[in-house]
């Protein structure tokens, strides 16, 4: 199943999946909030489970500028989102830190809630290849 895409009324907990992966295409924030609406409609369709398979968020394009503390302000409701959804164990967002030297910017101007990884799509690679995660 690794790389299928599955239709939200299907995102019901499977423990056959470890996590599901989101394809974020366009490298925009927009794309990024539809795609935490999604999970939040995930977890509430799930009844809040506390079971749920993780979905992971792995940026490395311009969007991971969202998760920079100076940019709060104009991402707001993203960064809250996401926050949120982080709290409760829905999401993980993990930030390139290629695209963060590219930028000229350190891990630590990210938002506590954010990670890194040393390089995007390996850890894309990684997650749907050797963890078998699936796209959200």
């Amino acid at each position: 199943m690794a790389g299928v895409e599955v239709p939200p009324e299907m995102l019901k907990v499977n423990t056959d999946i470890p996590g599901y992966l989101t394809r974020i295409e366009k490298n925009d924030p927009e794309e990024v909030e539809q795609a935490l609406l999604r999970a939040e409609q995930y977890y509430l369709n799930n009844n809040l489970s506390n079971a749920l398979p993780i979905i992971a968020f792995v940026l490395h394009g311009p969007e991971v500028e969202i998760f920079f503390r100076d940019n709060y302000s104009r991402y707001k409701p993203i960064v809250d989102l996401a926050a949120r959804l982080s709290a409760l164990n829905v999401v993980d967002i993990k930030v390139c830190r290629t695209r963060l030297r590219a930028l000229e910017t350190e891990p630590s101007s990210l938002f506590p809630f954010v990670g890194s990884v040393p390089f995007g799509p390996a850890e894309i690679e990684r997650l749907t290849g050797e963890e078998g995660f699936v796209y959200f």
